[in-house]
């Protein structure tokens, strides 16, 4: 699979969820804060939106009516996909976060094979949060997939107890499937809630206690649980587990004939029986099935099993290929909550911005005749620059629109990728312009020296790229849908450059005016220099994004730049790489023309072709 993409597993099982993804050829499992599983239920805020995770099970342990322990069923049995959706939302998430990367292909597990009208419901679920229909595999399909088989024919056993075959030479299809139940006699669970207190206490807090005494089981001898008050708390044992399963156990041999009755095979013809879980009932169940006359089983104990064999037996999968002619205007990317580094872009332009207009103002040469001002000497390349670089922030943050959301709420919108692009460029031309001639406005106050060339500066080198980004948020809404996310690399300002280029700015007017960080130590000289180099290196790597000619170009222009430099020189430097970020704006808005409209690069071509 490419390296860009990321194809994610998740297990959305009654208590707990797991999951792991591929990325770059590499299955990763996917830890939550740590854990190797997230509590799989929801619970409403009281806002309305769906709690998920720690956080749903810690307000539901408070309010245990409202609390919804097991989404993927209320999907498989009904029609509300809200639940499944939001915790499909909150893994997709935070898988993404760790890979650096949007969900391209999902694959969700669900206990057992679902009928058409589940299955579609399921896909509901998924697409409602903006991620790729899933495909659907089942549990048992998962273990084998993932788990060291020899044969044809593997049998799946559980602790519910239930027991599965799966042709593996067939695309591990399920060819036979039963349940291990004595109906003269109750339930696990149940015979064990029975034991601990009369009646037996009820809801889904004391189920769950048993669910995880039976897992603590597995290696004590004995284990603790919570009961609903005024229970006091109570205590298990592993021989209280024994005698709750017996009577179920005592039918291993019945059940194991009806299983390869259904499945038409012989007890030779299974080469391989799993055993998947951690729960006290297995080794007794094993025993089981091994005195039947089946192979030892393969104990799989990793929470993580079911997750990687999913990826294995589904992947590498290529995303869903658009419809012929659709456009962003009619698709939708897979949308990930914001990251740090998301903001990190945005943080460093607004910050470069900030830095060149306030060093501009505290190192502004104010002339005064008495008590009047009659004059003041400052650099308007550089309010020109911090104007430039207000619009490029907003312009970054448009970026982010169509595959970031904020909040929760907001992960089920119907919204296209045009429609985010549309508004987020208008909206980036809008504010960048205002916070330019703000900018402009703002140096005249604080030099208390009213001269328009500020503000008419600032406009001038903001007017440019606020109509980039307009023209961008008229035609990006017809990029075809499958260029859509190699369009939105291609227009994401090189911040890197940028910040090397406002850095290089400012070293050189510090220098200049003998200021920070020029005047903690003699080192005016060095610090010029090393200005001037910055500023050359970040024009070339601004100016190109061939990797070579970056390199040869970076060069020329940083040693170029440190010779030329000077207190009379660097107001023209200033001046080119302006000139330089209004041309890359140019050629992404030409890019994003010739995205749109095939035919325009033709004409492009023809228009820039020398002819003879």
């Amino acid at each position: 699979m490419p390296a860009t993409d990321l194809h994610l597993a998740v297990d959305i099982a009654p208590w707990w969820t797991t999951a792991a993804y591929e990325h770059a050829g590499t299955i990763h499992p996917v830890y939550f804060t740590g854990h190797a599983r997230l509590p799989s239920g929801v619970i409403p805020d009281p806002g309305g939106a769906l709690l998920t995770g720690t956080a749903a099970l810690a307000a539901g342990l408070l309010d245990a009516d409202n609390y919804r322990p097991d989404p993927m069923a209320l999907t498989h049995t009904g029609t509300d996909t809200t639940a499944l959706a939001a915790v499909l939302a909150h893994v997709a998430t935070h898988a993404s976060a760790l890979a650096g990367t949007p969900v391209t292909a999902l694959t969700v597990v669900t206990a057992t094979g679902w009928g058409h009208r589940a299955r579609q419901r399921l896909q509901q679920a998924a697409t409602q949060v903006g991620l790729p229909v899933p495909g659907i595999v089942t549990a048992a399909a998962a273990l084998s997939g993932g788990t060291a088989t020899a044969g044809r024919f593997a049998l799946v056993a559980t602790a519910a107890p239930d027991l599965t075959i799966l042709d593996l030479e067939d695309g591990y299809q399920q060819v036979a499937h039963t349940s291990i139940h004595d109906p003269a006699h109750p339930g696990i669970d149940n015979a064990l809630l029975a034991r601990l207190a009369d009646p037996p206490p009820v809801g889904w807090p004391v189920h769950r206690e048993i669910r995880q005494a039976r897992a603590v089981l597995v290696g004590q001898p004995r284990a603790s649980l919570l009961l609903p008050p005024p229970l006091p708390a109570a205590v298990l044992e592993r021989a209280d587990v024994s005698a709750a399963a017996a009577p179920h156990l005592a039918r291993v041999p019945e059940a194991v004939k009806q299983v390869l009755a259904d499945a038409d095979l012989d007890t030779a013809d299974v080469t391989t029986v799993i055993l998947a879980g951690d729960d006290a009932v297995l080794p007794e169940l094993g025993a089981a099935l091994t005195a039947a006359g089946l192979p030892e089983p393969v104990v799989v104990d990793d929470p993580h099993a079911v997750a990687r064999g999913a990826l294995r037996i589904t992947g590498p999968t290529t995303p869903a290929t658009p419809p012929p002619g659709a456009t962003a205007a009619s698709g939708r990317l897979p949308r990930t909550r914001i990251t740090l580094a998301n903001l990190a872009r945005v943080s460093i332009l607004a910050a470069a911005s900030v830095a060149v207009l306030l060093q501009t103002i505290t190192t502004a040469d104010i002339g005064r005749l008495g008590g009047d001002i009659i004059g003041v000497l400052l650099p308007v390349d550089n309010i020109g620059l911090a104007a430039a670089l207000a619009v490029l922030t907003a312009w970054t943050a448009a970026q982010l629109v169509p595959t970031t959301w904020l909040t929760a709420a907001h992960a089920d919108d119907d919204i296209t990728t045009g429609a985010l692009l549309r508004r987020g460029y208008l909206g980036a031309a809008a504010l960048g312009l205002a916070v330019a001639g703000l900018w402009g406005l703002a140096i005249g106050v604080s030099v208390d020296f009213d001269d328009p060339a500020y503000l008419k500066t600032a406009l001038t080198c903001a007017i440019p790229l606020a109509a980039c980004a307009a023209l961008i948020a008229l035609i990006a809404p017809r990029i075809p849908q499958d260029a859509v996310v190699a369009w939105l690399g291609r227009a994401n300002p090189p911040v890197t450059a940028i910040a090397l280029a406002a850095c290089g700015v400012y070293l050189q007017r510090a220098a200049f005016t003998y200021t920070f960080p020029a005047d903690l130590l003699p080192t005016a000289g060095p610090t010029q220099l090393a200005g001037a180099v910055l500023l050359g290196v970040a024009t070339a790597l601004t100016a190109t994004r061939q990797p070579l000619l970056r390199v040869i170009t970076a060069v020329v222009l940083g040693g170029g730049y440190a010779l030329v430099s000077s207190v009379r020189t660097v107001e023209y430097l200033t001046w080119a790489y302006i000139a330089v970020l209004l041309w890359w704006a140019a050629a992404t808005t030409i890019a994003t023309v010739t995205a749109a409209t095939p035919q325009a690069s033709i004409w492009i071509k023809r228009l820039t072709s020398p002819t003879f």
